[in-house]
């Protein structure tokens, strides 16, 4: 995931982010208790810390987190970083992880060309209180869904999919059930004559 803020509103969003981020409480996926839980494999949490490094060492500030969590299981801190870089791994590649990369933008424009910067396109949040322009911008942004003013959730009653590098195709809704049929065209031509062609 990548966040493209507005300077306008960045420092105001950072401090809640981090605030709320450090109340996360990481630990047993079965516990009610838990707000996180690890991640799948120990290969995404080598993902994970390869591709957080790389950033550090290209001159991101690590504002939260950053690391492995010790103990059993594949733990990582909830991390927030910016100072983003194109040239980061973390600005290319998908993390499936905890972790935050916030770019500062000048206005919407920015934080578009950004956005479709990239190889991938499976969902994008919009977050605003003007919804004329979110439309504008949902229409702009390189993605198979955009939601506004909410996380990207899948819903059965509209399709759902990725463009790019993120997939091809459709699933749910009618469209998703026609990804599992055949069409068959059959065409009839009448009043045939001997010199009958077909455009």
């Amino acid at each position: 995931k990548r966040f493209f803020v507005g300077k306008n509103i960045a420092d105001e969003f950072i401090e809640l982010f981090i605030k709320k981020a450090s109340q996360l409480k990481v630990g047993d996926p079965m516990s009610i208790e838990t707000d996180m839980g690890p991640v799948s494999s120990k290969d995404g949490l080598d993902t994970i810390s390869g591709i957080v490094e790389d950033a550090k060492k290209k001159g991101a500030e690590i504002l939260l987190g950053g690391s492995e969590m010790e103990g059993k299981g594949f733990f990582y801190r909830p991390t927030i970083l910016t100072n983003v870089k194109p040239e980061m791994r973390i600005a290319n590649e998908e993390t499936f992880g905890p972790v935050a990369p916030i770019t500062i933008v000048e206005n919407e424009s920015e934080a578009v060309k950004l956005a479709n910067e990239s190889e991938f396109g499976l969902g994008a949040s919009i977050w605003t209180k003007d919804l004329a322009k979110a439309d504008k911008m949902s229409r702009r942004i390189e993605s198979g869904i955009v939601s506004v003013n909410n996380v990207v959730i899948s819903d059965p009653r509209i399709p759902f999919g990725g463009i790019k590098h993120s997939g091809f195709g459709r699933e749910l809704s009618r469209y998703g059930m026609l990804e599992f049929v055949n069409l068959k065209s059959v065409r009839f031509y009448d009043n045939l004559t001997h010199h009958h062609y077909v455009e």
